[in-house]
């Protein structure tokens, strides 16, 4: 069970790692400028969740980690659509 949890968080770290952004006018000079702003956005609005014990999380703390992550990618996704990037 542990295994196939650690397995899942991997994927759904790595599938948000390698997205490369392209803005909609094909200027991409304010693309640094636009992910620092969309980051700091998504960390204000949805904070990631860190467990009590930094070694290893309890059970009841697992799923507060996996969607704290969900959401500040989401909302990071969503301010770099809202700039016009793809």
């Amino acid at each position: 069970m542990k295994l196939s949890k650690f397995i899942f968080l991997l994927l759904l770290l790595s599938s948000c790692a390698g997205q490369t952004w392209t803005h909609q006018s094909g200027d991409n000079s304010k693309l640094s400028l636009d992910k620092n702003f969309c980051d700091s956005f998504a960390d204000s609005r949805y904070p990631i969740y860190l467990c009590r014990n930094p070694l290893m999380c309890a059970p009841d703390e697992t799923s507060k980690v996996i969607s704290s992550i969900a959401e500040n990618n989401a909302a990071f996704r969503n301010c770099m659509y809202g700039k016009g990037y793809n």
